[in-house]
């Protein structure tokens, strides 16, 4: 059984430590699914999904935009799964410079910054969130 989990509880999945997935489906039902660079915290009811690569995840988010975003702990492993309706896109503002800027300082580390660009913030709304059991993060 599951229970439906505070999104500040689980902070520590949003500090980009760990790459978390996303999985959306086009209006057909075909599944697609990615790995994200960062997921943000942007309040009780909202996280943001850094934009660089998501072609094709916009394209069924726009067939339809509820999704799931499985989030990792860091600090102990723990599987969170996030039901979550997508709300739009954030491109300018303090929240996506800040974003941009931490992308940014990343790509330079390991030699990428021609490569990963902000392109923006996808803002959803989180609609359920439960921890899932060790063995149960497919199910």
């Amino acid at each position: 059984m599951t229970t439906p989990i505070a999104l500040a509880s689980i902070h520590r999945c949003f500090e980009g430590d760990i790459p978390n997935i996303l999985a959306t489906s086009s209006a057909d039902g075909s599944p697609n699914v990615i790995y994200l660079s960062r997921v943000l915290l942007v309040d009780d009811d909202h996280v943001a999904v850094s934009n660089q690569f998501l072609r094709k995840t916009l394209k069924n988010l726009a067939d339809n935009p509820i999704a799931t975003l499985l989030l990792l702990d860091p600090g102990d492993w723990r599987t969170y799964k996030l039901l979550v309706r997508h709300l739009g896109n954030e491109c300018e503002g303090e929240r996506f410079d800040d974003a941009r800027l931490e992308l940014e300082s990343l790509a330079a580390l390991v030699g990428m910054d021609d490569v990963f660009a902000l392109k923006g913030l996808e803002i959803f709304r989180v609609l359920d969130a439960v921890d899932v059991p060790f063995g149960e993060a497919g199910g």
